[in-house]
């Protein structure tokens, strides 16, 4: 029997049904993050909020295809890829993970804008059952420590969660 998932379609029907299932068992499980890009967890919604609070016009993947509502930048994540040049079975236009991570690191500029990419974080992270996760970026140091500390403090009273950097 070949159980390889050649095509998008059935890696996008295996996903669906594995990795998003609502099996509460795996719900419940208590769990670690030990390597987190916390610009990775940026979702669409404050992606959209940071474009719009700073000015910065959004573009998605290497063509650089201007996004103009929340919903375009939520339709553009529905469409990551593992490949370049992939397009969806609707023949959309499609991105790697990469060209969308990459394409929020401009937004994040002060540390409301780390604490507020945190909070997002923690309390997806929340819902998840993690207790711990680990993150790390090369920027400077105070700005995310500013904004994680405060995130981190809201996030152990209203939360439950306790986050610490390594």
């Amino acid at each position: 029997m070949n159980t390889a998932l050649s095509t998008p379609e059935q890696r996008l029907e295996w996903r669906n049904r594995h990795v998003l299932s609502n099996d509460k068992f795996v719900q419940g499980l208590p769990k670690i993050e030990l390597h987190v890009h916390i610009e990775g967890t940026m979702t669409p919604e404050l992606r959209w909020y940071l474009s719009q609070r700073h000015g910065i016009p959004l573009r998605a993947g290497s063509d650089q295809i201007p996004l103009f509502s929340e919903e375009e930048v939520r339709q553009a994540y529905k469409n990551i890829r593992g490949r370049i040049g992939a397009a969806s079975a609707e023949g959309r236009k499609c991105f790697t993970f990469f060209e969308i991570y990459y394409g929020g690191f401009d937004l994040l500029q002060c540390e409301e804008d780390f604490f507020l990419l945190a909070v997002c974080y923690f309390e997806r992270a929340a819902d998840m059952n993690v207790r711990y996760c680990h993150t790390r970026r090369g920027i400077p140091f105070e700005v995310i420590m500013k904004g994680f500390k405060r995130a981190s403090e809201l996030a152990e009273r209203k939360l439950n969660h306790e986050a610490m950097l390594m």
